[in-house]
């Protein structure tokens, strides 16, 4: 008895899945799934003309050299160690209110968010800087690890947002648009991590105040850093460069100030191209292998079953979006975060705009979700990335992350009650 194209596509997922466990790279299972499929409806010859062609139309996207450019821009930061002079600037900017050094990590991982756009690259660089000063200033382990790891997540929701520009590209959504789009939610994010911070963490650790002769020479050397994600927001709003010059910009000046500073030479520049053209071609491996695996169940008009069947639930759309994020927070448990959104916003976009979620507002809801994933326990993966670089135990963070998670469970559910949130912003810029 012949099985159906819906038998076949789930089988087929199960197995992309399996081959994944096994440490099989996600590309490879992502491709071998959509080809077995492809195989499977047309025969192995029309397929290997379906697959090559729906690999270079997937990846044949100007908007596609945004990823690189930022990727490099994050590897240029990295390697100048500009990190250092962030967490400086934050500290001296917040000052001796309680849990200062702990606030002045959540400042630390936005500003850097803005230049990276990476969850795990920002949890990193201000993780192997911040968690000896946390350790000096006596926060205990499990507070120094939940605080670098929850603080880390704004570089996925942050402009330049590598998920939110694939997400672009996959939906035909504006990806200056999308960045506006998350300014709001978030700064919102950072504080409401910050006040969490200053008023329950227990017991409170006052830092030493700083005096002004003090502060001027750290504000100065810190201020250059800063400004280029406030130019990457204001020039984007105001239609001075589109996302993907930013990245070219963003790149150059990181560049320049490194060499300026000598703490670049063409050895770590040379090093930090590789790693970066390393890192964009593992995306775009994953874009391109996803898109053909988007395309093949297209094919079986599954995203069009899936949204008919959502819509007729009983309980209306506020029950078909928790199912959406659900879903979704327990698949980005174990997918990194650009795989988790090439594989489901194919199926998932087409429930969104159902339900009437607006594009650009269901990006960055999708994005705030992801946030949750990349911290849930028992295998988020900046929990797996903090544990990994410092002596903490993950099973140590785990309850001290969750009021992060539950700070950002309401932000999602206050993303969809409230749509102004996300769209106020790309309303009024100049050029969408």
């Amino acid at each position: 008895m012949a099985w159906s194209g819906d038998a076949t596509l789930i089988t087929l997922v199960f197995g992309m899945f399996g081959l994944m466990v096994l440490g099989v790279p996600i590309f490879i299972s992502i491709g071998v799934t959509a080809f077995a499929g492809l195989a499977l409806m047309f025969g192995i010859d029309q397929a290997s003309v379906d697959f090559a062609s729906f690999l270079w139309q997937s990846l044949n996207k100007f908007e596609l050299v945004t990823i690189p450019l930022f990727v490099f821009a994050a590897m240029l930061v990295q390697a100048a160690r500009l990190g250092d002079e962030l967490f400086e600037f934050a500290k001296v900017c917040i000052g001796a209110v309680p849990n200062g050094l702990g606030v002045a990590v959540i400042l630390t991982c936005a500003i850097f968010a803005g230049i990276t756009g990476s969850s795990p690259v920002t949890a990193v660089t201000v993780g192997l800087i911040a968690l000896p000063a946390l350790a000096r200033e006596g926060y205990p382990d499990r507070v120094r690890g939940a605080l670098i790891a929850g603080g880390g997540t704004l570089g996925i929701l942050l402009p330049p947002s590598l998920p939110l520009i694939i997400y672009g590209v996959l939906t035909e959504t504006s990806i200056g648009s999308l960045f506006m789009a998350t300014v709001i939610p978030g700064l919102l994010l950072a504080l409401l991590f910050s006040l969490y911070v200053i008023f329950f963490n227990r017991p409170a650790i006052k830092v030493r105040p700083y005096v002004w002769r003090e502060r001027w020479p750290i504000l100065l050397k810190g201020a250059p850093i800063v400004v280029l994600p406030v130019f990457i927001i204001v020039s984007i709003y105001f239609g001075v460069v589109t996302p993907t010059e930013t990245g070219a910009v963003a790149a150059m000046y990181i560049l320049l100030v490194g060499l300026i500073r000598r703490r670049l030479n063409l050895k770590s520049i040379l090093a930090a191209a590789m790693n970066a053209a390393l890192t964009a071609s593992m995306l775009l491996l994953i874009f391109g292998t996803g898109s053909v695996f988007a395309r093949y169940s297209a094919l079986l008009q599954l995203p069009q079953k899936i949204a008919a069947g959502v819509t007729s639930l009983p309980g209306g759309p506020l029950i078909a979006f928790t199912g959406i994020i659900v879903t979704d927070l327990f698949l980005g448990t174990f997918l990194e975060s650009g795989a988790l959104t090439i594989l489901t916003i194919p199926i998932f976009f087409p429930i969104a705009r159902a339900i009437g979620i607006d594009p650009v507002q269901f990006g960055v809801i999708i994005a705030v979700n992801q946030e949750i994933a990349q911290i849930h326990p028992p295998a988020g993966l900046n929990l797996v990335t903090v544990a990994s670089i410092s002596d903490i135990p993950l099973t140590q963070m785990m309850a001290s992350i969750l009021p992060f998670i539950a700070i950002e469970i309401v932000m999602v559910y206050a993303l969809y009650l409230f749509p102004n949130l996300t769209l106020f912003l790309p309303n009024h810029m100049s050029m969408p």
